[in-house]
């Protein structure tokens, strides 16, 4: 009896490739659609020796399979030797008829030959010198190739352009595992498929030129941001750019193409750890965010580390309501204090400040969204207010703008007495300063006497913080008010947030401080009866 050949194999396949008869050989997989298939020669009369045969085919295993039995005994009996040596003498080469089937994905492959010429084989192995008769990729698939240990060189490209009919090669150095490489691969190839519009080379250098491109944008308008917004996330990136990380090197010089989920976790702790608070890293993390995915959009990055990185915690504190008491008062400080000011200008200015409380104390409105308000957005035959913009300083440079509304969505809110009365004093009083009856396009509240422009809204809150003496109440506080007392009064989560410019989630976590009446039941299931 013959010994068994063991012919080893790559997973899944080894234990049906592990024992085979003498001669019948065996497939081995050298990468995605590659495949090698083994055999043995009958032992030689003259030496006693025998020699193992090998060849490539590409396609699936079904077709090395099939290959094996067909060629598996010529392979072994030498004669397919022999017929391609008397091929490669006489000047003609032939492929291996098409029993290679499909390639990796699918596509037949030409078995017509690729030159008249014999290719040059190494005396060696045996296999061919010319890279063309190698295993050509299919375009878009990519690779990875190594560059040294730990780092990968991806390569895959692009679609075909519709307008220019050209493709364009994308490549990316990577930094890890051949796992690692290979998941970035997958994200290169995909990000390659969407046609991403290509950026400067120079927007790819560090995490400080990532950061100035979504601020570019967003000022001109190719990304929607609110001015406000925008000056808050440049506050946020100079904040992030400025922190050390624990390995010395500074976030806004990092590449942004090797950052990883750990670097980002790091930049939060570093930031904890210079006495920021949480609240102020949690909007940090959402410009970080939304900039990571706007240079995923742009072709700088393939993934978003930030996504896989834990955010900081922060408490959330019941939110403060004042009492019908500490707003009356408050309203009552701020009129006897417009009543005991000699000077006529600053008289009326205080007891403009004074109507801007009964107004917010009434309807809820925003600051900036009271400031936007134009003669004619108040209806006083109605006794309604329409609110479709706000006021909102867009830093040096920009100034003031009238934006749309936090929801950009528009209301309408009705009027109550004390509200309306507040109103016609500052027309009145508007008519007393210019002599005449204030136009439809002029502010309601303006800083100058033509109605032409707003108020700032933080002169506002400084004019406030001055004026109410002892009491702690802002504009902010007196919506909350307005959000209990109709919640108290039994009115609908729903109707509140549509007069407020809210969504019911937010009415929810940051303006209802009441304590639940079912909680308060509950609570009295604990009671016991004395007897």
């Amino acid at each position: 009896m013959g010994r068994p050949v063991v012919v080893t194999a790559s997973l899944p396949y080894a234990l049906d490739t592990t024992l085979r008869r003498r001669g019948t050989g065996g497939v081995i997989e050298v990468r995605a659609g590659v495949w090698r298939i083994d055999v043995e020669a009958p032992r030689d009369l003259a030496t006693g020796r025998r020699r193992r045969r090998s060849r490539l085919i590409y396609g699936t295993r079904d077709d090395a399979e099939r290959a094996l039995e067909e060629y598996g005994p010529a392979l072994s009996s030498g004669t397919l030797e022999s017929a391609r040596a008397d091929e490669s003498r006489a000047g003609v080469v032939e492929r291996m008829p098409d029993v290679a089937g499909p390639d990796a994905n699918g596509a037949r492959r030409d078995p017509s030959p690729r030159s008249e010429k014999a290719p040059r084989r190494s005396p060696k192995t045996g296999r061919s010198a010319r890279k063309s008769d190698r295993l050509r990729r299919p375009q878009g698939t990519g690779g990875v190739l190594p560059v040294r240990d730990g780092v990968w060189r991806l390569s895959t490209e692009t679609p075909r352009n519709p307008e220019t009919g050209q493709r364009r090669r994308v490549t990316r150095v990577v930094y890890g595992t051949r796992e690692d490489a290979e998941l970035a691969l997958a994200n290169l190839k995909l990000a390659a498929s969407r046609q991403r519009q290509p950026v400067r080379r120079a927007d790819r250098r560090s995490m400080r030129a990532v950061f100035d491109l979504y601020l570019r944008d967003a000022k001109d308008g190719r990304i929607e941001l609110a001015v406000k917004t925008q000056v808050t996330s440049k506050s946020a990136a100079n904040a992030m750019c400025k922190q050390r990380l624990s390995d010395g090197r500074l976030f806004g010089e990092a590449r942004p193409d090797r950052l990883m989920w750990a670097d980002i976790e790091d930049l939060y702790a570093t930031m904890r750890r210079s006495g920021l608070g949480v609240d102020w890293i949690r909007r940090c993390a959402t410009v970080l965010n939304r900039s990571l995915e706007y240079a995923k959009k742009r072709d700088v990055v393939d993934s978003n580390p930030c996504q896989e990185a834990t955010r900081p915690r922060t408490t959330r504190s019941k939110p403060y309501s004042p009492p019908p008491a500490v707003v009356d008062a408050l309203t009552e400080t701020l009129r006897k204090r417009s009543e005991q000011i000699d000077d006529p200008v600053e008289a009326a200015e205080a007891a403009e400040l004074s109507d801007i409380v009964e107004i917010v104390a009434g309807t809820g409105v925003r600051k900036g969204e009271l400031l936007a308000l134009l003669v004619e957005d108040v209806d006083l035959k109605a006794q309604e207010m329409h609110v479709a913009l706000a006021i909102a300083d867009g830093g040096p440079g920009v100034g003031l703008v009238r934006k749309p509304t936090k929801e950009s969505d528009w209301r309408d809110v009705p009027l109550i007495d004390s509200v309306r009365e507040a109103f016609e004093r500052q027309l009145a009083r508007r008519h007393e300063l210019t002599g005449r009856e204030p136009r439809p396009n002029e502010y309601v509240f303006a800083s100058d006497p033509d109605g032409t422009k707003p108020i700032r809204p933080d002169s506002l809150s400084d004019r406030l913080a001055e004026a109410r003496g002892d009491s702690n109440v802002t504009l902010q506080d007196l919506r909350h008010y307005v959000a209990t007392t109709m919640l108290d009064a039994g009115v609908p989560y729903r109707t509140v947030a549509d007069l407020l410019g809210n969504s019911e989630v937010t009415l929810r976590l940051h303006y209802d401080g009441r304590t639940d009446t079912g909680k308060r039941d509950a609570v009295k299931a604990l009671r016991r009866t004395l007897g």
